[in-house]
């Protein structure tokens, strides 16, 4: 795992970006954490959903019954590419994703400038090694699982278009065995567990006074 950053006398190495990796299963809040942190500290945010491989090529019927939260449904090379090229100091361009029809919306994409600053959030981006390497900082947000549960069903429905039955059943059937067998043991790779069963504005504050700290 990457080291803290520590005091140098080489001027390139206070340029060398901070980059903190959020993981942690569906319904910890990751994304809206990590949205009030990083506009409080000016800094970049990336979330590994924008990731997901795209499924234009099958049936719209076909694909709302892929397993969407297993490593394998990651384009995880893009994403390490991203991380590494934002660590050079370069901007990013980081595909839009249309999780209404499981598909990458075709020729957009998000430009994230370069910045000191960048913190990526997703429930598996503490599984790869390669891009552990990458972060600075890795923190898991810990939260049982009838608070994901709930939190996963507002953001479905408001957010995503989805039917109750339909949350219900995909939690059932592939986000919880998924979460224990892909995202519950990367736990142990984190740096900082956080609570994520209080409140936001409790969990946004844990955060941005980790961050700062390092």
């Amino acid at each position: 795992m990457t080291p803290e950053p520590t005091v140098s006398a080489s001027p390139a190495a206070h340029k060398q970006p901070f980059i903190v990796g959020i993981g942690g299963p569906s319904g910890t809040g990751k994304t809206t954490v990590a949205k009030r942190v990083a506009h409080a500290l000016n800094a970049r945010m990336i979330s590994m959903e924008s990731f997901y491989l795209d499924l234009s090529n099958l049936p719209p019927a076909e694909r709302a019954h892929r397993n969407f939260d297993a490593p394998d449904a990651i384009d995880a090379a893009l994403l390490l590419r991203s991380v590494q090229d934002f660590s050079e100091g370069k901007d990013i361009h980081v595909p839009v994703y249309d999780f209404a029809a499981h598909t990458r919306v075709p020729g957009q994409f998000e430009h994230v400038r370069s910045g000191r600053i960048l913190i990526v959030e997703g429930i598996l981006v503490l599984n790869w090694t390669a891009l552990r390497a990458c972060f600075n900082l890795s923190v898991y947000f810990d939260a049982p699982d009838t608070v994901c549960f709930q939190r996963r069903i507002v953001r479905d429905i408001v957010d995503r278009q989805r039917s109750h039955e339909f949350v219900q059943q995909q939690y059932r059937d592939t986000v919880l065995p998924m979460a224990i067998q892909y995202v519950y043991p990367t736990k142990r790779y984190a740096e900082v567990v956080i609570d994520a069963k209080q409140g936001i504005d409790m969990v946004a504050t844990d955060l941005f006074s980790r961050i700062k700290g390092h």
